[in-house]
């Protein structure tokens, strides 16, 4: 199976992460910046709507109150008044705003009496709604057509006559009588003005287009195909505008584009009451969302540039890891081939980690070989002495089998002695056996020998000294000769008696960098001792093995209070050829 460098998988790894980490915050963030575009985008519309439908209502309030300070003036509401003075006071009004199509006094007959233009005088108008309606108070009459105005536009398209605004306000006298009614027909190209200075407030948007609907939903204003045209109720901005509601929202019209809508219901202005017109701006919404699409566009073309540099980074981070992992590795394969090894330094904590282990592997092992070969040299040795100690063994077996019998008085008294001697020699093998024959303390085997004898009274036996390492060839004498004074005590000394006790003292001596062990056997509390008449094998056990074996001396005092041995054994002593 192919098995890519580790440099491969840093830099795949690196740049992975940078493009995992780099795509969420380019989400998050791409989402955040849409949500506040798109808010601010939408805010924007609806202020726009907001704007115009103002603008709206304050110019119709402007011409509402235009018609009432006419209908104040002194000669409009004197009937004296020649009917050429009201013409000019008309025509300086018209001239005043030149929006108005035409103002004209309608007397309180129903019959125009005069007019800003000297048209359509005498024309009976009584049925018309803003006279009806304007002697009663200021009036407001919403868009319609003037087929009035269009006969008196030769050149008109009867197809499509001039629309209008009827703006009317009673005139009375002095008594408060009606006198008639002042009526100014606003030419719906007013209407215009108010969509340029839309435009002109939109200058930084594109495709942004105003409609105006009247309170029964026909398009006012707007782009030609919709005009006087009925947009559906149910269109979300319609009816949130119908329902009193201001705001902006994405719909689709029926054209099957998709706009962001800002829509504003009109509210009239001061004393004027709105004619309830609903203003709608809208844009296309992928024009309006452009500079949503193209922050989303930067942030990703930002995010995959990241994710480049992070595998770059990825790439130069694992070289640099990569060759000290290499040489590691160079170094571990020597290890095991058991080569020498230099394992090399490294600037990277977990590699120098890595090197520090291996030198004390190579370490560990160096020290295993070299402990493996004394060992081996030690065994070799131990082979050779136990060969030693096995003669040495049989050949005092034998000559203590042969003390022993001629010292015995029948065989049961040789097998007794003989089989206490070869426990005594079993008892020091054990406490060697347990430290591998590397030595022997000094009160293991004093231990191993008398605590038989204690009877479980720690009284009985008393061990007194410091801590004394003794080689096997030293505990094996020392041995013996305890255990022929532990005897002599048992049937014949201090021992043999409940009351009697033993105690053993020691101490070394130094002296020119050589160390002595004196060693002092007292017995106490025994019956009379009395001195032998002659020497008997345990006694010559006792000085063969400590004088001669050990080259130390002996010395045994036969006090009639107890047996008393002085023993004095060089540390340094080793064993003598018999």
């Amino acid at each position: 199976m192919l098995q890519p460098p580790l440099r491969v998988f840093l830099a795949l790894g690196f740049g992975a992460a940078g493009l995992v980490a780099t795509l969420v915050l380019a989400l998050v963030a791409s989402r955040v910046a849409s949500d506040r575009l798109e808010a601010r985008i939408e805010a924007e519309l609806g202020d726009l709507a907001v704007t115009m439908a103002g603008r709206l209502d304050r110019g119709l309030f402007e011409r509402w109150r235009d018609m009432v300070i006419l209908a104040e003036n002194d000669t409009i509401r004197d009937p004296a008044v020649p009917a050429e003075r009201k013409r000019r006071v008309l025509w300086r009004a018209q001239e005043t705003y030149s929006d108005y199509a035409i103002i004209g006094l309608i007397g309180a007959d129903g019959r125009v009496a005069v007019t800003s233009t000297g048209a359509l005088e005498g024309i009976d108008v009584a049925h018309r709604e803003y006279f009806v309606r304007g002697r009663s108070g200021p009036f407001v009459g919403d868009v319609h057509d003037a087929a009035l105005l269009a006969s008196l536009r030769p050149d008109g398209d009867p197809a499509d006559p001039p629309r209008v605004l009827d703006i009317a306000a009673p005139v009375r006298d002095d008594a408060g009588r009606l006198v008639g009614v002042v009526s100014g027909h606003l030419d719906w190209t007013w209407a215009r003005a108010a969509e340029a200075a839309l435009h002109e407030s939109a200058a930084g948007q594109r495709d942004v287009t105003p409609l105006v609907l009247a309170r029964d939903g026909t398009v006012l204003l707007g782009p030609e195909a919709l005009r006087r045209t009925d947009l559906p109720a149910d269109l979300p901005s319609v009816a949130a505008a119908r329902a009193g509601r201001s705001g902006t929202v994405a719909e689709t019209w029926p054209d099957g584009k998709r706009y962001l809508t800002g829509y504003r219901p009109s509210r009239g202005y001061r004393d004027f009451p709105g004619l309830g017109w609903t203003v709608l701006v809208r844009q296309d919404a992928g024009t309006a969302f452009a500079a949503v699409a193209e922050l989303r566009r930067q942030i990703l073309l930002w995010g995959l540039v990241v994710a480049t540099v992070a595998a770059g980074i990825g790439w130069f981070a694992a070289g640099l890891l990569a060759r000290p992992l290499r040489r590691l590795a160079i170094a571990a394969a020597a290890l095991g081939r058991g080569e020498p090894v230099a394992v090399p330094a490294s600037a990277v904590r977990e590699a120098q980690a890595i090197s520090l282990a291996l030198t004390a592997a190579a370490d560990a092992l160096r020290r295993q070989e070299e402990e493996r070969r004394a060992a081996d040299a030690r065994q070799d040795l131990l082979i050779h002495e136990l060969n030693h100690r096995v003669k040495n063994t049989l050949a005092t077996v034998q000559s203590m089998a042969r003390q022993t019998a001629r010292s015995a008085a029948s065989l049961a008294d040789f097998t007794g002695s003989f089989e206490a001697r070869l426990l005594a020699m079993s008892q020091t093998h054990n406490v060697l056996t347990a430290n591998h024959w590397e030595g022997a303390g000094l009160r293991g085997i004093l231990s191993a020998e008398l605590e038989p004898y204690a009877g479980g009274r720690p009284d009985r036996i008393r061990l007194d000294g410091p801590p004394v390492s003794l080689t096997p060839a030293m505990a094996l004498p020392l041995g013996m000769a305890i255990h022929e004074l532990a005897t002599n005590a048992a049937k014949y000394g201090a021992l043999s008696v409940e009351m009697g006790q033993v105690a053993v003292e020691w101490e070394v001596a130094w002296q020119a960098g050589a160390g002595t062990l004196s060693l002092r056997w007292r017995e106490s509390g025994g019956p009379a001792v009395v001195p032998p008449a002659r020497t008997g094998f345990g006694t010559r056990l006792i000085r063969t093995s400590l004088e001669r074996e050990l080259a130390g001396a002996v010395r045994l005092d036969y006090a009639a209070s107890g047996l008393a041995c002085r023993i004095a054994v060089p540390l340094a002593a080793r064993t003598q050829a018999a």
